[in-house]
């Protein structure tokens, strides 16, 4: 017996000391892959570091490595940015003119119609019969003026008789015009081409006047329209370059203002600027939100800097020009800034070399060593 439980003891120690290797084991495995986890971000450290310290650390024995730019005549533009909304140039919404009962439907929605196109009808049916009966009545008084005409001309018959012909064929004339007119607009048409957006009317409803049947909108013919602030009133011109951009479609387009409002708003102080679409395509749609860009100044042959390498102090803006391996501080007059460039006004000349790279690292006659 006694044997029998020395055994057991044993063996479960041998069986306990197996576990813990095993969790040793997977412990030392675990460890092992944090670690070159870590060398592995530690290597991507050091090699950022390392372009980090080769761009900043521009010094040597000869001086500080720069990079210059020579100052060339550009062209310079600039741009103020405005939401724009999209409206439609052709946008008409078709009252009902005679009241009636509607019949048919003859074009769906969403359907492209051309001007001109009925699109519902009206229970014309009682009128259509007064109109026929009419135009029977005119071709009777018709041809009893022609009769009473020719026996006048004969010298036959009495003037009064001839006159009372007469005044009643143009009478009826006149009221058959009146009531074919009134019998077409029972058809409503398309006034203008374009795509059938919405119907407002079911048939077997009654159109009652003044009531909105359909609406009708040319996509294709679309425009932008901008409220632009009161101090760009005498900027901004009919022919400006414009660049609209609409984010949501990925589109981008260069356009040219074609119409500038003359009066201010009072309410917000702007005056209305609008820019004609070309939207063939039909992807822009009515009251879409634009990005517009409008051009409020451009000079030929102007001085532009890139804006990082033009810094400030306490006297005002300067760069730094390289003249005779030494870096001279100069001071400019700044104007506009559009995406990276600044327009220079005055403190260069054309020609000179501005430092553009490794300026942060020179003083005002530093030597420096130029590596363009």
């Amino acid at each position: 017996m006694k044997t029998v439980k020395l055994l057991s003891v044993i063996a479960l120690t041998f069986l306990i000391g197996c576990g813990e290797k095993v969790n040793e084991l997977e412990q030392k495995k675990e460890s092992l892959k944090a670690l070159k986890q870590q060398m592995g971000e530690l290597k991507s450290q050091i090699s950022t570091l390392e372009k980090e310290i080769a761009l900043t650390d521009t010094t040597f024995d000869g001086g500080i490595v720069v990079r210059t730019e020579d100052i060339v005549r550009t062209n310079f533009t600039h741009f103020i940015s405005q939401p724009g909304l999209v409206s439609s140039k052709e946008n008409v919404l078709v009252s009902v003119e005679m009241g009636g009962i509607v019949v048919n439907r003859l074009v769906e929605e969403g359907s492209w119609v051309r001007k001109g196109s009925p699109i519902i009808q009206l229970d014309a049916s009682i009128m259509s019969n007064q109109v026929e009966d009419l135009r029977q009545s005119t071709d009777l008084a018709k041809t009893t003026y022609e009769r009473q005409d020719n026996l006048w001309k004969q010298g036959i018959g009495s003037e009064m008789q001839y006159l009372q012909a007469k005044n009643q064929y143009v009478s009826l004339q006149k009221k058959l015009a009146a009531m074919e007119a009134q019998l077409d607009k029972l058809e409503l048409v398309a006034p203008i081409s374009g795509r059938l957006d919405e119907i407002f009317i079911n048939v077997g409803e009654f159109a009652a006047p003044a009531m909105p049947a359909f609406r009708i909108v040319n996509s294709k013919k679309l425009q932008v329209e901008v409220d632009v602030a009161e101090r760009y009133s005498s900027i901004i011109k009919k022919g400006d370059k414009v660049n609209i951009a609409f984010n949501a479609l990925e589109l981008e387009s260069e356009e040219q203002v074609n119409f500038v409002g003359e009066v201010i708003n009072p309410q917000n102080r702007t005056f209305k600027v609008k820019i004609n679409l070309n939207n063939t395509s039909g992807a822009i749609k009515p009251n879409a939100v634009a990005s517009v860009e409008l051009q409020d100044f451009s000079q030929e042959e102007a001085m532009v800097l890139p804006s990082s390498c033009i810094k400030k102090d306490m006297r005002g803006s300067f760069v730094f020009v390289a003249e005779a391996n030494k870096a001279i501080k100069k001071y400019v007059e700044t104007g506009l800034s559009q995406d990276d460039k600044t327009h220079i006004l005055s403190g260069l000349e054309f020609g000179q070399q501005v430092i553009t790279i490794g300026y942060d690292a020179v003083a005002n006659g530093s030597t420096i060593d130029i590596k363009n």
